[in-house]
């Protein structure tokens, strides 16, 4: 029940316990009313750390730990309280028990009742009274006794009654076939800040780095209109839409990475609006399917949409093409493995594509004439006896399918002679580049036909 009534104060009220204990209700059920009306699972831990050591010993000790109960009230292990008895591991462990929920607890506030009790009185109340001795800040320093209320914080074990507590689950400790505890790292206890977990903070690094791989990977695709501007064809369409996706959503879970603190409620809601995006590429992922948040059980919903994340992300739309580029060997030559499947080496259209300083006209002139091309074992008899290459024949427009560069210009290979012949059967490419053709950059461009896609 809430107390949102104040005392009603006037001249020549005889002041007892019941006028100051409303007054405080009156406060904290206001403030808890407005926090709740404002703000979404305000509960949980904003620090937290468990003693891992200790755990191999078999005992269960809590570190650090702050934060707020289901009904507001405040905990500080660091700076104000006093942190739970520690719990032995061997006595919440059953014969045949592998793992058990630990949660960190209070007793519930009792509106009717008594809430705070001495210790060893028999009862389980929400406080204890603890002497201090406070100095009056405002004249002569003088210490007194006041008694304060001290949280009575317990640690309770799975299978224990919960009843009448205020319960947060902090850790899942797990034991081994040889009874050795540990804690299970993949559990996550309900936080409001994300950075304060390493696995939450763990999941949205790694799913940000392989973002920034696949929007890399999707960029390196597209053609290029001019210096500024990437261009896209019709059959791009579905590559487009995907950079489109990550791109946009990449800046905000990158932000969040970095921001100082975060409620992991809105880390979950901009991965969720990922994962609905993505769906669009995924026959088997439908958006209604993806888990709903779970301030509780944060571990749960959030491995469920990593899972997904990262198989959607995976299902990368293949590319129609196979880009090889071509290492310098030494001066003037390049060379290239084409480690693909028999049929694709056989199948394939072939394409060079070159850039130089040259202007277009004479890089064009240069290339037909005095670059040579064969397998990368008989580049240096070629050379040597002044034998012709495989044809290169320059192509204004390359093929849709080919995601052009600018500056670069692009030659099809002649799949017939002698030359051809030695590709095909050392599965490797020799490329020479004169001198006249200063600072080359060269790569090789295969183009499946329509219908199969590369296989390395």
């Amino acid at each position: 029940m809430r107390r949102l009534q104040p005392v009603a104060w006037s001249k020549g009220v005889f002041l007892s316990p019941q006028h100051l204990q409303a007054q405080d209700h009156f406060v904290e059920d206001s403030l808890r009313f407005i926090v709740e009306a404002t703000s979404f699972r305000f509960w949980g831990f904003r620090l937290l750390q468990v003693d891992a050591t200790a755990i191999t010993e078999g005992s269960l000790n809590l570190l650090q730990a702050s934060g707020f109960f289901p009904d507001g009230l405040a905990f500080d292990l660091a700076n104000a309280d006093m942190p739970p008895q520690s719990r032995s591991l061997d006595d919440c462990f059953e014969d045949k028990k592998h793992s058990c929920v630990f949660y960190f607890a209070i007793p519930e506030s009792r509106s009717a009742g008594i809430n705070i009790g001495q210790r060893g009185s028999g009862l389980s109340t929400r406080f204890y009274p603890e002497l201090q001795m406070l100095r009056d800040e405002n004249s002569t320093g003088i210490e007194k006794p006041v008694s304060l209320a001290r949280k009575n914080l317990k640690i309770l074990a799975e299978g224990e009654s919960l009843e009448g507590s205020l319960v947060l689950p902090f850790a899942r400790v797990l034991r081994t076939e040889a009874g050795q505890y540990q804690l299970d790292r993949e559990f996550i206890a309900p936080m409001i800040d994300a950075n304060a977990s390493e696995s939450l903070t763990s999941i949205l690094r790694s799913l940000v780095e392989v973002m920034i791989s696949l929007s890399g990977r999707l960029a390196g695709v597209r053609r290029q209109r001019n210096q500024s501007l990437a261009d896209f064809s019709a059959s791009d369409v579905a590559n487009f839409w995907l950079l489109y996706t990550i791109n946009t959503h990449l800046p905000v879970l990158h932000q969040l990475l970095q921001a100082p603190q975060v409620h992991p409620e809105t880390v979950y809601m901009h991965l969720l609006t990922l994962a609905g995006a993505l769906t669009t590429f995924s026959k088997r992922v439908l958006p209604q399917d993806l888990p709903k948040y779970d301030h509780m059980r944060q571990g749960r919903c959030f491995l469920a949409l990593e899972a997904i994340l990262v198989e959607l992300l995976n299902t990368v739309i293949p590319s129609r093409f196979l880009a090889l580029p071509l290492r310098q060997l030494r001066d003037s030559v390049y060379v290239a493995d084409i480690d693909v499947e028999e049929d694709t080496l056989k199948n394939s259209r072939f394409y060079l594509a070159i850039a130089s300083e040259l202007p277009t006209a004479e890089l064009i002139a240069r290339t037909t004439t005095l670059v040579k091309a064969c397998s990368a074992t008989h580049l240096e008899t070629l050379i040597r006896q002044a034998l012709p290459g495989v044809a290169l024949t320059h192509v204004p427009s390359p093929p849709q399918e080919i995601p052009v560069k600018l500056s670069f210009e692009y030659f099809s290979l002649d799949r017939a002679g002698a030359a051809w012949d030695t590709i095909q059967r050392a599965r490797n490419i020799g490329v020479y580049v004169p001198g006249e053709i200063a600072n080359p950059r060269l790569e090789l461009i295969l183009l499946p036909p329509v219908g199969t896609k590369p296989r390395g």
